[in-house]
Parts: C-alpha cells; structure tokens; sequence
C-alpha cells in the first residue's frame, strides 16, 4: 500500500545553509530519543547522485531496522532527492528548498510503499510516521535556526 506525505516548514536560515545540513546529514548528532539510531554515509566519494546511507532505526521499543538509501537528484541549493529501501518498505524522498523573504521554505515529500505484512499496519504506520515527520522537520528548523542563524 502506498503513503504520500507533502510537509512544509519556514526556516530562518539561508537556503544553501538548509541544503548543506540536508546534504551533511551523517555529520550531525541525533537528539535523545530519536529513532534514528545510526545514520552512516557509505560511500567514500563527496556527497552527490550516487551516494549511499545506511540507518538503524527503532521502530517499535525492542525492534530495529536497517534502511538503505541513496541520492538520485542533487541541485545545490534546490533540491535533494533519494531512494530508500529497508525495514519492510521501498520510497522515495525530495526535499524543496526555495528562497523566501524569511530565510528558506523546506518542502518534504516523501512516498512510501509498504512490503507484507506491514501493509495491514498502513493506517496505524501513517499516523506513527505523520507525527515522527513532522517533529523531524521541527527539529531541523530548531538546529538550523539555533546553530546558524545570526
């Protein structure tokens, strides 16, 4: 069964500030508590098309999963585009990131296909992952806007 979501979010920081931190993902600490539980770039080249991640993620409290990833579309400072596949679904991510008056307009779509049995889980798994998206883009603009923002 198949998952849309389309998520924005106004940040104060510059859009190739936005899109570095997007780009350098691996480079940055997890916040406690969050399900990510490992997050490693595998590959050795510079970020770009190509470039592979493997995460560990909780997904229930005492089971974990691997997803894999990896970057199809890369357009400094516009876009970020990846495929993903692991822990009982296949997808695909795209990150916008448009210039507005404030700073940046991050606009997340992410699909997501589920594999069996989790298919008869999709509705109980697109409110879990409506809530975990949206605290994730949150907490991106809480970092960026903390860390970067003058």
């Amino acid at each position: 069964m198949h998952v849309y979501f389309e998520l924005t979010i106004d940040i104060d920081t510059p859009p190739d500030i936005v899109f570095s931190f997007l780009r350098d993902k691996d480079l940055y600490p997890q916040k406690s508590g969050s399900p990510v539980l490992l997050l490693q770039k595998t590959t050795p080249e510079p970020v770009g098309v190509g470039t592979g991640y493997r995460e560990v993620v909780r997904m229930l409290p005492f089971v974990q999963g691997e997803i894999l990833s990896r970057i199809t579309h890369f357009a400094p400072p516009g876009c970020l585009e990846e495929d993903f596949s692991g822990a009982g679904m296949t997808g695909h991510l795209t990150y916008r990131i448009l210039a507005d008056n404030r700073g940046t307009r991050l606009i997340q779509q992410q699909d997501f296909q589920f594999n069996w049995p989790f298919r008869v889980l999709t509705p109980l798994i697109r409110a879990v992952l409506g809530r975990r998206l949206h605290a994730r883009l949150r907490e991106i603009k809480s970092v960026l806007e903390g860390e970067f923002s003058a």
